[in-house]
């Protein structure tokens, strides 16, 4: 009877081991997105901000010599050690004066913010 009692109590506890190590594994690998007001920037990082890994798809604003660039690129980092690195500015298409376009007004508040 003692036999039976433990395989039945040791099935158990491999069930309820296996259902939490599940459990732990979607919860951790499972990707958070996060989109910047940067440019268009997307971040897809594993829980504990991308403690495991980050996948960042760049787009943003790259503020240079009073002209307005875009960083274009993905980077990955794997433990907080980045692996993968395409990420580019694009010197080849500045905005003028700092305006993206010519008939857009940047306001002051957030021009102040961004430099």
């Amino acid at each position: 009877m003692n036999n039976q009692m433990l395989a039945i109590s040791l099935k158990k506890t491999t069930v309820i081991f296996l259902i939490l190590l599940f459990a732990i594994v979607v919860f951790v690998l499972f990707p958070r997105k996060n989109t910047l007001k940067d440019g268009g920037t997307v971040i897809y990082e594993s829980f504990g901000f991308g403690a495991f890994y980050q996948i960042e798809n760049r787009h943003r604003l790259y503020y240079e010599a009073n002209n307005l660039y875009y960083e274009k690129g993905t980077v990955i980092s794997l433990f907080g050690i980045e692996v993968f690195n395409t990420a580019e500015i694009d010197y080849d298409h500045p905005f003028e004066d700092g305006v993206p376009y010519a008939d857009v007004e940047i306001n002051s508040e957030i021009e102040s913010f961004l430099s």
